[in-house]
């Protein structure tokens, strides 16, 4: 199976952990050190917006294209989250989605490639929230095989681009999710 087919259920795991995320507690530090829950959360609804609107072809506005947001305490952030990571997942489960190119305000890029960074970027950053709140995330392994095999053919590139950290080695016998947490540069064992 590809990332396609198994966008939607992941997507599912994590708007469940939203739901679960406690308002009071955006405050709490998370697993992805440049933020807290709060700085999570507005990233998190910016980029699966943008993921969502790239994968329909749509432009980002050049000056501002995650869309900024206003502090997450500030309104029902849950629902907006909720609604992207619906949004995000109805349109890269859709073949057509995945042919061509993309842009996202630079060089056009493979959709392949943008499909796969919207996979990693709902996961990661799902599990990121679930870990912040004492939530479990549940990834069958063939997800965290395919998620796994695509972290690490852009790890490199991702590094460089400050979105994955520095390799956290995690054995070979550990679920193939938190291989690609570790291949991302997250330690599945933070708490």
């Amino acid at each position: 199976m590809s990332i396609r087919e198994f966008f939607a259920a992941a997507a599912d795991e994590v708007v469940t952990v939203v739901k679960g995320v406690d308002p009071d507690d955006l405050a709490r530090p998370t697993p992805c050190t440049d933020f807290d829950l709060r700085q999570l959360v507005n990233h998190f609804i910016g980029t699966t917006g943008a993921l969502g609107r790239v994968g329909r072809r749509e432009a980002l506005d050049p000056d501002d294209p995650y869309g900024s947001r206003r502090d997450p305490s500030q309104g029902d952030w849950q629902h907006e989250l909720t609604t992207n990571l619906e949004a995000v997942a109805r349109v890269w489960a859709q073949p057509e989605a995945w042919e061509g190119t993309v842009e996202m305000g630079g060089p056009a890029m493979p959709a392949p490639m943008i499909g796969e960074m919207a996979m990693a970027e709902v996961l990661l950053h799902g599990w990121d929230l679930a870990r912040a709140t004492g939530q479990p995330l549940s990834v069958p392994d063939e997800v965290g095989r395919e998620l796994r095999r695509s972290i690490e053919e852009t790890a490199e590139l991702g590094r460089s681009m400050g979105a994955y950290g520095e390799e956290v080695r995690v054995g070979d016998e550990r679920p193939e999710f938190e291989r690609a947490l570790g291949a991302s540069g997250r330690d599945p064992g933070w708490s």
